[in-house]
């Protein structure tokens, strides 16, 4: 695959009267011909620096790509609440994040993808079942798409839900299970038409590889790429075959070059 240079530069947006930041990372030649996009969101209390060596992977392969805090999510690239932070706002910082960077004369708006980790997996799904003519192709990593099955696995009812909560080591608070617990991400991605790559681990406990198959059994252009022994995030080798996959996925759609 061809390596294109690139420069960064700092991504700074107002959502909701709240600061929003990251880093693009931007080929150089895309100042003479637009590039396709892609914009990387991280999982539960990551940051944009999870997912920048993903990014700088996407640019160096001939795309924009865009990575950022979630407002609450983890990150201090961004303001915003923990106990204040839901999949819905996760939602709204990535509409925002993909309506700023199209409108860029370096991105060629009609070729972009998404890519996301975990609980930034189900907000990418949700975005790109929300968007179908916008979103390209998804690229995803071991994405939490069951999340409102495991809330309410955990909490007999909305109501039941405390103030905050403790949940796989988290710290979130009712606006979390509130915005989550109705959501069937699962029934909204399988309108979605487009190409979809789902990588995951067969030794994952926090998200098990049955919720990625689901999903792509209900999907018309899914595949399913299983990393033998991996858990809840690829290291070392298992990051580098997860990483060849998914930027040959996309090269193969038309986002990255061949």
């Amino acid at each position: 695959m061809t390596r294109s240079p690139c420069t960064s530069r700092p991504l700074a947006l107002t959502v909701e009267g709240q600061r929003l930041g990251g880093l693009a990372y931007i080929p150089d030649d895309a100042s003479f011909t637009p590039a396709p996009l892609v914009v990387c969101c991280h999982g539960m209390e990551g940051s944009h620096t999870r997912v920048a060596p993903m990014a700088r992977r996407f640019a160096a392969a001939g795309a924009v790509a865009v990575c950022f805090d979630f407002r609450g999510g983890g990150g201090s690239a961004s303001d915003g609440d923990p106990l204040a932070m839901s999949v819905l706002t996760e939602l709204a910082d990535l509409e925002a994040v993909l309506a700023a960077a199209c409108a860029w004369t370096e991105v060629d708006s009609s070729r972009v993808a998404l890519f996301g980790l975990s609980l930034g997996g189900a907000v990418a799904a949700l975005a790109a079942a929300r968007r179908p003519q916008q979103i390209s192709a998804l690229a995803l990593w071991y994405p939490a798409l069951g999340l409102a099955r495991d809330l309410r696995a955990h909490f007999r009812s909305l109501e039941a839900v405390p103030a905050e909560f403790d949940y796989r080591g988290s710290r979130l608070g009712r606006a979390y299970a509130r915005d989550a617990w109705g959501l069937d991400v699962d029934a909204e991605l399988s309108a979605y038409r487009r190409p979809v790559l789902l990588v995951h681990g067969d030794q994952d406990r926090a998200v098990p590889l049955s919720v990625s198959l689901r999903a792509a059994s209900a999907l018309p252009d899914a595949e399913v790429v299983t990393i033998p022994g991996a858990a809840h995030g690829f290291g070392d080798a298992n990051w580098e075959r997860a990483m060849r996959t998914t930027t040959g996925f996309l090269a193969w759609n038309g986002i990255l070059e061949g």
